[in-house]
């Protein structure tokens, strides 16, 4: 009887695969119970962490303050009525600039003009009585206080004229400066009674920009410094700062200052938005990257230090700056060794080995 080819070649791939799983359990010896398992070699407990350092040195830093704001007026004056009447001429014209001493609004006089030329007659009159009565008591043909009486006459028509002439006087309502008169409250005809408004005069040249600043920057604006201002317009101007507040805002505790810039033709209004720079002065700092930081258990911000025994100390930073090129920090002696590695690995008078990575230029960490 004939095998078919198939069958043969099924049986030697049965006979191969018997061999070869019996070649390997004949050439490895199992695993038992009684073989020690690999050792694991712990570091010795004395061994002294390496971290790598860098050298940084102080140098200038010019840090610039930077603070929104907006623009105001350096002065708003309220025009109100002095006096009593009818609006009978409003000359000036409400959004133009007027001149100091310019009249904005006219109250009609009534009978002030008569009453005054009525107390000149009087006056007149008083001075002539009073003349004769000197003349009289000087012969000893009058009494002293028959001329006292003539002198106390004169004097209260004098003084009625002074007050009718301050009365008439008001009666024109004047632009106390230059200005624009942005404002007007009341037309010909109106009646207007003593401390009514009667208009309003925006002095807007020189410009002020006032902002509000933390009360850790604060200290370091002086008045006369100079200000750079960017306006919601694009326009850019130069000023300086003017007036830095002794009192800081109850609520937000900050400072209140004021940058005074010039403002020609009255350009730019009150009321626009503004970004402010100002250059502080320069002081001694280190520039490091920010991922050197560490906090201590009481929050502060620092850094590792190494001293010249190899010796690790947290020293804590202040913030003063930030460039491209990193963060400028104060607290740190002049010269000396940050680490820039292994800086959470260590302790604060720990021994270290330290290894030396770049330079003193740029950045320590970067």
């Amino acid at each position: 009887m004939r095998i078919k080819g198939s069958v043969v070649l099924a049986c030697l791939l049965a006979i191969g695969a018997v061999a070869w799983i019996a070649s390997g359990q004949m050439g490895e010896k199992p695993a038992t119970a009684s073989q020690p398992p690999p050792k694991i070699t712990a570091p010795p407990a004395d061994a002294i962490t390496r971290v790598r350092v860098k050298e940084t040195s102080a140098s200038p830093f010019v840090a610039s303050l930077v603070s929104s704001g907006h623009t105001e007026a350096v002065r708003i004056v309220t025009l109100k009525a002095e006096t009593a009447g009818r609006i009978v001429a409003t000359p000036a014209i409400k959004g133009t600039v007027v001149e100091k001493g310019a009249e904005i609004v006219r109250i009609d006089e009534a009978d002030r003009a008569a009453r005054l030329e009525e107390t000149k007659a009087r006056i007149a009159q008083r001075q002539l009585e009073y003349t004769a009565a000197s003349k009289l008591a000087a012969k000893g043909f009058q009494a002293e206080t028959t001329r006292a009486g003539a002198k106390a006459e004169l004097e209260a028509a004098k003084s009625e004229r002074r007050t009718i002439e301050v009365d008439l006087a008001r009666t024109r309502i004047e632009a106390p400066v230059r200005g624009v008169l942005d404002d007007r409250m009341v037309e010909i005809g109106d009646y207007v009674a003593v401390g009514d408004e009667v208009a309003q005069v925006v002095e807007l040249n020189p410009l002020l920009i006032t902002a509000q600043v933390a009360e850790r920057q604060a200290p370091q604006i002086e008045v006369g410094m100079p200000a750079h201002a960017r306006l919601s317009t694009g326009d850019e101007m130069m000023g300086v700062v003017s007036y830095v507040s002794s009192v800081a805002d109850n609520e937000t505790r900050t400072f209140r200052i004021e940058i005074e810039f010039d403002n020609p033709n009255n350009r730019f209004g009150q009321g626009l938005s503004a970004e402010i720079t100002i250059a502080l002065p320069a002081v001694e700092a280190h520039r490091v990257t920010p991922s050197i930081f560490r906090l201590d258990e009481l929050g502060r911000v620092g850094v590792m230090t190494v001293d010249a025994e190899n010796t690790a100390h947290f020293t804590p930073v202040t913030i003063i700056g930030i460039d491209d090129g990193g963060t400028w920090v104060g607290g740190l002696p002049d010269n000396t060794k940050v680490i820039v590695v292994g800086q959470d690995l260590v302790a604060d008078g720990e021994t270290v080995e330290p290894v030396m990575v770049g330079g003193a230029a740029g950045a320590a960490g970067s």
